[in-house]
């Protein structure tokens, strides 16, 4: 990690924002909690599970995946602060790149995504806004895609999305991790197809951040 990213992670812990700023965060682009249909786990592996549901605002499938890895809440802030390394661990990103950080607690990024022969490859521009409660020693990290950032280019296609991250701090060192998105990939990719694979990025992102986890406490 760079040096400035490692000597602001506790300045960015005492700094983010408090956790009841999530309820108006994110209760704007999801339904209600009882019009959600209910999970269901597609995979169990290696220690993440990974689950989707059908969401009745969108023919594209929601995902989540959970695990518990070794690690500290601030080696998680330092991986994800550290945006250009995110091709390194994030499933099929090809670039990642800083657009700006507005205090501690958001950040705003720019994405590539590869996509399967014929599709055109994806691009999106990314908000994470972080929240820390203290009370629970949670952290959320909001996940939305924004519209109008930046042009959009010929040779990509424009997804949309949002969700979340959220991750609780376990006795021994250890974090319990869940990943969860609603995306939408934009152009001519069917659904149904979209659906089939939809396992995929929740799975193999948290596969990759636990690595990346592992990797920085060694």
């Amino acid at each position: 990690m760079g040096f400035r990213i490692k000597n602001h992670v506790k300045k960015m812990r005492r700094q983010l924002m408090p956790f009841w700023c999530l309820i108006l965060i994110l209760a704007i682009p999801t339904s209600s909690l009882a019009q959600q249909a209910p999970w269901k786990k597609i995979r169990d592996k290696q220690g993440i599970e990974v689950f989707t549901r059908s969401n009745e605002n969108s023919d594209f499938k929601e995902f989540m995946s959970k695990t518990v890895v070794q690690a500290e809440v601030d080696d998680f802030l330092e991986v994800l602060y550290d945006v250009e390394s995110l091709p390194e661990w994030g499933y099929n990103l090809r670039e990642a790149t800083l657009i700006r950080r507005d205090a501690d607690s958001l950040q705003v990024y720019y994405a590539v995504a590869k996509a399967p022969f014929p599709y055109k490859d994806r691009d999106g521009v990314y908000l994470n806004r972080f929240l820390w409660d203290a009370e629970s020693a949670t952290l959320t990290v909001e996940i939305r895609m924004l519209e109008g950032e930046i042009p959009e280019k010929a040779d990509l296609v424009r997804m949309k999305g949002y969700g979340f991250w959220t991750v609780r701090e376990l006795p021994d060192d250890r974090l319990e991790i869940h990943f969860q998105m609603q995306m939408d990939p934009g152009g001519n990719i069917p659904a149904w197809l979209s659906n089939m694979f939809s396992g995929d990025t929740p799975y193999y992102t948290m596969k990759g951040l636990r690595a990346r986890l592992q990797d920085s406490r060694r």
